[in-house]
């Protein structure tokens, strides 16, 4: 198989969408990681108004450590 050709292989089972999971211990910026990477890589890419909304609203919520979300 072809070095692109897994991502060929996951965007037929999926439909063409990713999923990433992110792991580690509490408070070490997981969240942080995932609103950065949509602000700085995804989210400018999006043009559907709608889509974009939705995705915004997804997004991970954050605040301090006492913070009751």
């Amino acid at each position: 198989m072809a070095s692109t050709g897994i991502y060929r292989d996951i965007q037929k089972r999926t439909g063409g969408d990713i999923y990433i999971g992110v792991v580690g211990p509490v408070r070490t910026g997981k969240s942080t990681f995932i609103k950065r990477f949509m602000d700085l890589m995804v989210l400018p890419k999006i043009e559907n108004e709608y889509a974009l909304a939705r995705i915004v609203d997804e997004l991970p919520q954050s605040g301090s450590g006492k913070t009751v979300m």
